[in-house]
C-alpha cells in the first residue's frame, strides 16, 4: 500500500513578512510516518509543500497515481488548501483513500467532514495509533471502522464520529521521526535569529524539536488543550539525547528549536536535560532556542541555560494590563513579566515577547498599557498579533456566545490578516489595525532600539539577515 502524507502550503496563509520567516518541519507528519513504517508500511513518503515550493495548482505533478492513501495536516487557516489538494488528489485517482488530521479537525470532526466532501477519514487527536489501525483495515477487503477511536468518517451518507482516542500514556514507545522522508537541506530558523547569536556561531542546519507533549496551563485562547487536554508527557532524557545525537550525525545539526509548550516545565528533568545539551555544545557547536513562561525562569537556571547553548527563548506576554492578563487565564501578573525580562536581558540570552491586541475586554487604554509594558521590558524582539479564536478553544466558544466573530471565512484566520476575525466591545476592526501597526512603529522604530541590534552584528551574514529581518518590519509599519 503506497501512502503519501502532505504538508500544505502555508507561508502565504501564515506570514504577510515572508522575509524573516523560516521554514520547519512538518514533525507531526514525520512522527506518524515513522509509526506506521515501523508497524510494516515501508512504502510511505513525505511531500512538505512549503519547504519545496509546490503550490496548489502543482499538486497533482507530484502525486502517483498509485498512491492508495493520502494524508495531511491542517490548521484552521490551511484548512481549504489542504481541502483543494484533496479534491485534486481525488480528480487523480477516485479511488484514493484521503485522511486529515491536526487542530482544525480535532475541534471539530464532524463539521469538518460535511463542509469538505472531498475528506473520506478525519484523525482527531493524538494520530500515530489512530492512523495506523485505519491502515490495518484498509487493508481488509469488508473493512469495520466503528471500532477505531479517534476517527471519524462517512458510513451510508452520513458523517460518524467515533469516541475519542486516549492519550499515549508512554510517548518515549514512539521512534525517532522519519526526518529520512523530509529535505532537511530547506529547513532553517527565522531570519531574525541569527543577529542573536556570538561570532561564529551557526544555525543551519536546522530542526525543530519536542522532547515532550502537552502543557497543564489553561489559557483560554491557546489550542494546545484541544489536542493534549492539559496532560503533559515527557519523553526520557535518555530518549532526547538520542534523537538529538541522530540528527548530529546523520544532518550535521546545528540548531535545535525546542517546540515543547514550557521548556522549563519540570525543573529537575530540564537540568540533567541542559547537562547533556552543554555537552554538544562544546562537542559539535549546537545551539538550541526555546519557549517558557515568565514565571518559570530564575537566574540560576538561565544562566546555565546560556551555558548549555541558550541562544534565544521565547516568551508569551500577551498583554500589559491585569485585567485582560486575568480574562485569559494566563494566571501571570506584571510583576512577574517584568522580573523575567530583566533576569534574561542581564544574564544576555535574547528574547522575544508576544502579544494579542483585541482580547475581548481591550480598549485603547489597555493597549497603552500593553505596548508601554513591550518597550519597558526592553524584549529583542516582539510581535504584536491581533487576537484570533482558535477553534475548539474557550475563546472560540466565547466569541460565538458573544457574536463577536465577524469573518466566518476560516481562511482567512491567520495572524497577520488584514481584517480581523473578530471584535471587540469597545473597539472597531479597522482600529484593531491601526493599533497593531503603531505598536510595531512604536517598538522597532526607536532608535535605541535600532542601535542596541547593530551592536550585535558581527558578520556579512548577520548582516543580510537583519536586513531582511527590517524589511519585513517595515511591510507591516508602511501600512
Amino acid at each position: 500500500m503506497k501512502i503519501l502524507l502532505i504538508k500544505p502550503p502555508e507561508k502565504e496563509v501564515y506570514t504577510k513578512v515572508p522575509t524573516i520567516a523560516g521554514i520547519a518541519q512538518p514533525m507531526g507528519l514525520a512522527c506518524i510516518a515513522a509509526y506506521v513504517r515501523e508497524n510494516g508500511f515501508k512504502d510511505i513518503s513525505i511531500l512538505d509543500c512549503e519547504a519545496l515550493q509546490i503550490g496548489i495548482n502543482e499538486i497533482k505533478e507530484h502525486i502517483q497515481a498509485d498512491v492508495k492513501v493520502i494524508g495531511l495536516t491542517s490548521v484552521t487557516p490551511t484548512l481549504k488548501n489542504a481541502a483543494a489538494i484533496m479534491k485534486a488528489v481525488k480528480e487523480l485517482n477516485p479511488a484514493c483513500v484521503t485522511v486529515l488530521g491536526g487542530d482544525h479537525v480535532t475541534a471539530l470532526p464532524e463539521e469538518t467532514l460535511e463542509a469538505f466532501p472531498e475528506i473520506d477519514f478525519g484523525v482527531f487527536g493524538e494520530g500515530e495509533i489512530t492512523f495506523l489501525e485505519l491502515l490495518n483495515e484498509l487493508k481488509k477487503k469488508e473493512n469495520d471502522f466503528s471500532k477505531i477511536k479517534g476517527l471519524a468518517y462517512r458510513e451510508n451518507g452520513k458523517v460518524r464520529k467515533n469516541a475519542a482516542r486516549p492519550l499515549i500514556e508512554d510517548i518515549n514507545i514512539l521512534p525517532i521521526p522519519a526526518y529520512d522522508l523530509l529535505p532537511m537541506e530547506k529547513y532553517s530558523p527565522p531570519a531574525h535569529h541569527a543577529i542573536f547569536t556570538e561570532k561564529g556561531v551557526r544555525l543551519n542546519p536546522f530542526t525543530i524539536f519536542f522532547s515532550l507533549r502537552g502543557c497543564p496551563y489553561r489559557c483560554k485562547y491557546c489550542a494546545s488543550k484541544v489536542m493534549w487536554e492539559r496532560k503533559v508527557r515527557y519523553r526520557s532524557v535518555e530518549k532526547t539525547m538520542e534523537e538529538i545525537d541522530y540528527l548530529i550525525k546523520n544532518y550535521g545539526i546545528k540548531c535545535l528549536e525546542f517546540n515543547d509548550e514550557n521548556f522549563i516545565i519540570n525543573k529537575p528533568r530540564m537540568v540533567e536535560l541542559i547537562k547533556e545539551l552543554k555537552k554538544r555544545k562544546e562537542k559539535h557547536g549546537v545551539y538550541w532556542n526555546c519557549l517558557t513562561r515568565v514565571d518559570a525562569v530564575d537566574e540560576k537556571t538561565l544562566r546555565d541555560m546560556k551555558e548549555a547553548g541558550c541562544y534565544f527563548i521565547r516568551f508569551g506576554v500577551e498583554s500589559g494590563d491585569p485585567e485582560i492578563l486575568k480574562g485569559m487565564s494566563k494566571d501571570i501578573t506584571i510583576e512577574q513579566i517584568k522580573y523575567a525580562f530583566d533576569l534574561t536581558n542581564r544574564v544576555g540570552i535574547a528574547c522575544s515577547a508576544s502579544f494579542i491586541i483585541g482580547y475581548p475586554g481591550e480598549t485603547k487604554n489597555t493597549f497603552r498599557r500593553t505596548l508601554d509594558l513591550a518597550k519597558e521590558i526592553g524584549p529583542t524582539l516582539a510581535f504584536f498579533f491581533i487576537a484570533i479564536p482558535i477553534v475548539g478553544t474557550e475563546l472560540y466558544k466565547e466569541a460565538k456566545e458573544k457574536n463577536l466573530i465577524l469573518n466566518p471565512d476560516w481562511n482567512g484566520w491567520v495572524q497577520m490578516a488584514e481584517t480581523p476575525i473578530m471584535k471587540t466591545e469597545a473597539l472597531a476592526p479597522e482600529e484593531l489595525i491601526k493599533m497593531r501597526n503603531q505598536a510595531y512603529r512604536e517598538f522597532y522604530l526607536r532608535p535605541k532600539y535600532i542601535w542596541k541590534l547593530l551592536k550585535n552584528i558581527h558578520t556579512k551574514e548577520q548582516f543580510m539577515f537583519y536586513i531582511r529581518g527590517f524589511l519585513g518590519v517595515l511591510n507591516i509599519v508602511k501600512k
